[in-house]
């Protein structure tokens, strides 16, 4: 018999993080992610394929050039068993690996909360994946197999005007048999939605399963659908995670486009010679319950999610400009939802992708949403995962929330790498509540204060700002 859905009317429940996993740049899983954030280490690299130094130019204004080879690449982390999940080495030729990497975070989260997925209760769980990858390997064999084979035969003709008809037609199947076969299975690994059925599927799960791309706060919108889930009694267990992998060559051109890198080693967020933010891989997935079902269970509950509200701009920019109006919007939002005051926050984890108007942007929705210091009043000490793993995009929020969720979860603040540099200027004016930490510290709560809160930013410039506020779970059986 499957547990009844909880008559969520009677009174108010707040969602609960019952089980988590992740995998960036230089972290294999959670243990390993918040060892990085605690000690600071920064796992930014060089690209591992070795073509990338041969197309480097970073003046080139052209599409067909990188401005640099650096990101948080998963590199050796990004191997999988999928036999492990009934796929056989036949049904991979030309898939999307990345189906790979979100069936893992899935079944490692659902065995760090010590839920089985024969256990999933039927029809009552849910997944929701946040994917926003515009080209992949499936995608890339898709155009080989087409387009480009027929731009590279027409250019083969004209330079060759002679050439028989038989003769480019050999050379064709010739180019071909190089590629991996176009099969109908691992063509719909392009899509998302594709992704998400994949992994529902495996896992048998059988309630609403979805894609979301809403760029880079595509996990948070996920988070938000997989919370009404919850709290609307659709769905007794959500599963709801992103993931960004397999940075290709030609992707990474594409996004140099859309996010500026930095020629630096690494990124600076929120520093003032912030100039660039850098591309990461990875992912991550939560299990979400409902908190009194999770109690009533014995889960661990390693953070409550209190509200997430999202907005958009209403005013179109050409450039991409953030705006900032917007994103004030959805952090009061998200207040208003968690009934917390912003005063209450210890840490905030930022978007915080070195980008400077974006930072600025940020910093100047900040500054509007907190109340300023005063003597004695606590202050906010301010995360950035990007300075660690470069920017995952659809995954770039849930990084941050997972972090947030670790950092209340063992009562401790980890230090901001991007003191390195120094902060930025209106982030050190006097009276601003935030701060950075050049080490951990113990996340000390006085008995008078309200609960351990933190709170999360993610957005896409061109589409959905995104703010996240989490709790620490009180309860005491």
């Amino acid at each position: 018999m499957h547990p009844q859905p909880t008559n969520t009317t009677a009174e108010p429940d707040d969602v609960a993080i019952v089980g988590l996993s992740c995998r960036f740049a230089g972290a294999a899983d959670t243990a390993a992610f918040w060892s990085n954030l605690v000690t600071g280490r920064c796992a930014i690299s060089d690209h591992p394929n070795p073509l990338a130094s041969r197309i480097l130019d970073p003046t080139s204004p052209l599409f067909d050039r990188l401005h640099t080879q650096r990101g948080g690449y998963l590199r050796d982390l990004n191997t999988f068993v999928p036999g492990a999940f009934g796929l056989t080495p036949d049904a991979l030729a030309g898939a999307n690996p990345d189906q790979f990497l979100a069936l893992h975070l899935a079944t490692t989260a659902l065995r760090q909360a010590g839920i089985t997925p024969s256990a999933l209760p039927a029809g009552r769980t849910g997944l929701v994946l946040g994917y926003a990858s515009p080209l992949n390997v499936a995608t890339a064999n898709w155009l080989q197999h087409g387009l480009i084979m027929d731009q590279t035969i027409t250019l083969l003709h004209r330079l060759f005007p002679g050439a028989a008809e038989t003769q480019l037609n050999e050379i064709r199947q010739s180019l071909k048999e190089s590629l991996p076969p176009v099969r109908p299975a691992a063509l719909r690994t392009a899509f998302g939605h594709a992704l998400a059925g994949q992994c529902a599927a495996t896992l048998r799960i059988s309630g609403m399963v979805c894609a979301v791309d809403a760029g880079a706060a595509s996990s948070l919108q996920a988070l938000r659908i997989a919370m009404d889930e919850l709290l609307l009694g659709r769905c007794d267990i959500m599963l709801a995670g992103a993931v960004q992998n397999c940075t290709s060559l030609q992707s990474l051109m594409g996004m140099n486009c859309l996010l500026p890198f930095t020629t630096h080693d690494y990124p600076t967020p929120l520093g003032r010679e912030a100039d660039g933010t850098l591309p990461g891989e990875g992912g991550g997935f939560l299990v979400l319950k409902r908190r009194r079902a999770a109690e009533r269970d014995g889960n661990t509950i390693f953070a409550l999610l209190k509200g997430i509200a999202l907005a958009a701009s209403d005013t179109p920019t050409r450039d991409g400009r953030p705006d900032t109006h917007a994103l004030t919007a959805a952090m009061q939002q998200a207040y208003q939802q968690a009934g917390a005051e912003p005063a209450t926050i210890g840490f905030l984890e930022t978007h915080g992708s070195a980008i400077p108007q974006e930072d600025l942007m940020e910093i100047q929705a900040m500054r509007r949403v907190f109340p300023e210091y005063v003597k004695k009043s606590p202050r906010i000490l301010l995360g950035a995962c990007k300075a660690h793993i470069g920017h995952s995009y659809a995954a770039a929020g849930l990084a941050g929330i997972i972090k947030a969720a670790l950092a209340l979860h063992h009562r401790l603040l980890p230090p901001l790498s991007s003191l390195r540099n120094r902060l930025h200027s209106r982030l050190t004016q006097a009276a601003s509540p935030f701060h950075g930490a050049s080490a951990p510290r113990p996340w000390i709560q006085g008995r008078n204060h309200a609960p351990r809160r933190a709170a999360v930013t993610a957005f896409d410039t061109t589409c959905t700002m995104g703010h996240a506020v989490l709790e620490e779970h009180t309860h005491q059986p």
